[in-house]
């Protein structure tokens, strides 16, 4: 299934990188996205599998330096998100401060 619905989605889109396949899943109807199921678990995984040990070797000194750090004063829920702001710092310092209150005022 997945041979034939990657063989689909390569016929009708054009893409170099696996952000720009997720981009091109991202503005899919959800109707027509749903006929891509397989490929869109594939591509997620492969956003989120690192792509070197440097990278998940990153990951751990960094949570590493967390815990010593914070000397496991906080639950593991908090300790995750703290971690992953410290991991992609680069990412957090891009956000626009202060669009960011009115994003999580209205949900």
């Amino acid at each position: 299934m997945l041979d034939v619905q990657l063989a689909m989605f390569k016929s009708k889109n054009t893409y170099i990188a696996s952000t720009e396949a997720a981009d091109i899943l991202r503005g899919m109807l959800p109707e027509v996205r749903g006929l891509f199921d397989q490929v869109e678990v594939l591509v997620r995984l492969l956003l989120v599998v690192p792509t070197s040990s440097a990278e998940a070797e990153r990951s751990f000194s960094a949570l590493r330096r967390l815990k010593t750090w914070l000397r496991n004063c906080m639950k593991q829920k908090r300790l995750n998100n703290v971690a992953v702001c410290h991991i992609h710092q680069d990412r957090v310092d891009a956000l626009d401060r202060k669009k960011l209150p009115g994003i999580y005022l209205c949900q």
